[in-house]
């Protein structure tokens, strides 16, 4: 370095690592963006090398930054690596903004402290100025993460309907001429997730799904209405214009044959004075069928959900468009890193729910961690216990709900 960059360092402020922010912090950080960064297996394990033999003080210290003044030849020899490709990792690192190479003119390092908390090495002040680049680069590779792992499991869930519906269909008319395209788009469909490298391209298959999904619901729509069954078998939540059959959201292990769950696709607006029928019908009553969600509405849905599904739902669903269980789905999906819940306990409680009656389980557990007496402090451990009283016929879904529905009301 020259002599007036040199002075120049010496009059500047030393900057800091944010507050609460520690080296352990940096090292965590590095480890997790260095590829996005540019920096490959080797010249990162070099850089973590380095700063481990920095002081974890300095580095949150505002007169001196922190820096590596341990012989090059040394940390060469700790890597396995010659003294010339060590070189060659410092000066990379120089470029990418990382760290500034300030010795002597022969070379020579030193800790100890020249005036204006100077020290001979590489100095790693310019990672701390761009430490808040790196973090936003790092929330938004997290960020890229949660959302791959959500389209995956949202093309699970959307397989599985795919392929529970087309068994409804080869059921009600083993001879129906578009089966056979139907089988053989899905087996078209790659078993796993490795070949897709983006979200986009999960995107573009989950779409690729969803409109099989929906090809296989208007033909199961026909056949239901060329049945002629009758208007009053269809529940509140299910009575749209158009009517669509879904026959999706049943697990093949609970369902019952050719039948329609209560509570499948598009949900409905309650007529005006109908406020308290899920009474009635729910499984609250004496009479009531706690399998029975045919009162359930968007109004009430919005009503009961918690502060966090509310606003994920407003997010994919606006206020006036129509909903259906996919929403309810996803907003599930995108609730489950923040519940803890992790991706095998969602999956066993589709497989035994359904999509829809697993994504308002969700619902159920996230509107209770605020429970006044009750509440929820484990919502992966409460799925799994929900998903295991469903498996025994003991769950009250119904009455769950219902009982949001009250203390909502309750609520001022």
């Amino acid at each position: 370095m020259s002599r007036s960059a040199a002075a120049a360092v010496n009059h500047q402020t030393h900057p800091c690592l944010p507050t609460g922010m520690t080296l352990s912090h940096v090292i965590e950080l590095i480890e997790r963006v260095g590829r996005h960064i540019g920096l490959g297996a080797r010249r990162r394990e070099a850089l973590l090398r380095m700063i481990r033999q920095t002081a974890p003080t300095d580095w949150t210290s505002a007169d001196r930054d922190p820096v590596c003044f341990r012989p090059q030849q040394d940390l060469a020899q700790d890597l396995g690596i010659t003294d010339r490709a060590m070189r060659a990792h410092e000066h990379a690192l120089a470029q990418l903004g990382l760290a500034f190479i300030d010795t002597t003119a022969n070379g020579r390092r030193s800790g100890r402290m020249l005036p204006g908390g100077r020290r001979l090495g590489v100095n790693f002040r310019p990672m701390i100025e761009r430490i808040g680049w790196l973090m936003d680069l790092d929330e938004a590779h997290q960020a890229a993460i949660r959302r791959i792992v959500a389209l995956r499991l949202e093309c699970s869930a959307a397989k599985r309907d795919a392929r529970q519906m087309v068994e409804q269909l080869l059921e009600m008319d083993p001879r129906h001429r578009k089966l056979p395209a139907y089988l053989q788009r899905m087996a078209s469909w790659p078993r796993r997730y490795s070949s897709f490298r983006c979200s986009e391209e999960l995107d573009a298959h989950l779409d690729e799904i969803n409109e099989l999904v929906d090809d296989v619901r208007a033909d199961l729509q026909c056949h239901d209405d060329s049945s002629g069954r009758a208007e009053s078998q269809i529940p509140a939540i299910l009575n749209t214009t158009p009517k669509i059959l879904e026959l999706c959201s049943g697990s093949s292990a609970i369902k019952g044959t050719a039948r329609k769950r209560p509570d499948d696709d598009f949900l409905k607006s309650a007529p005006n004075g109908a406020e308290c029928r899920e009474k009635s019908i729910g499984g609250l009553s004496p009479a009531g069928n706690p399998d029975d969600l045919s009162w359930l509405t968007p109004e009430k849905i919005r009503s009961i959900a918690g502060q966090n599904f509310r606003f994920c739902l407003d997010a994919i669903c606006p206020v006036g468009e129509r909903m259906t269980d996919r929403h309810l789905r996803s907003v599930a999906i995108m609730l489950l890193p923040d519940l803890g819940i992790n991706a095998s306990a969602w999956e066993e409680a589709l497989q035994v729910f359904g999509s829809m009656r697993a994504a308002l389980a969700v619902l159920i557990i996230d509107a209770n961690r605020n429970h006044p007496t009750h509440p929820i402090h484990s919502p992966g451990g409460a799925l799994r216990a929900f998903t295991r009283l469903q498996l025994a016929g003991k769950f009250n879904l119904s009455g769950s709900l219902i009982g949001l529905v009250e203390r909502s009301r309750a609520e001022p």
